[in-house]
């Protein structure tokens, strides 16, 4: 589809791509003050994905070749989906505990035997969980998909 010379400029690509729509959408006869919160989040993902295209574009260095770019992104992908179909049944707050502990696993360095690598991984995903919960249900407070728990 492109020829990018590594990931990172295919995957700013990308992200252009969904930042778009998203902006598109927001922005498509819809109200103003409703559709606020996903509007600055679009701008802002569609800004960090030109910075990271130009900075990839003017780097001398190359780095992965995208050969293998969806090898290593369809994980995820398949993390994401599995996430939007067990989110109804289990719940937002714990669909996500679970789908970001997962992408953690999947895509952190260290190894996912070593106890302390799997603790550390588990506290961040259940401070991501507070983090969302404080954020969407006290901060914004939007209703979010309930569950098994909450």
């Amino acid at each position: 589809m492109f020829n990018m010379k590594n990931t990172e400029q295919a995957s700013a690509v990308y992200a252009l791509l969904v930042a778009s729509l998203f902006a598109f959408l927001s922005f498509y006869g819809t109200d103003a003050e409703t559709y606020l919160f996903p509007r600055i989040i679009a701008v802002v993902l569609a800004i960090l994905a030109i910075a990271l295209f130009i900075k990839n574009s003017t780097s001398v260095e190359s780095n992965r070749k995208s050969n293998g770019y969806f090898a290593d992104i369809w994980p995820g992908l398949l993390v994401g989906f599995i996430f939007l179909l067990v989110m109804e049944n289990l719940g937002f707050y714990v669909s996500s505990f679970a789908a970001f502990l997962a992408i953690l696993l999947l895509y952190g360095k260290r190894d996912s035997r070593n106890v302390k690598a799997l603790l550390k991984k588990s506290s961040i995903s259940l401070v991501f969980m507070m983090i969302l919960y404080f954020l969407f249900w006290q901060g914004l407070h939007v209703r979010t998909p309930t569950g098994l728990i909450f």
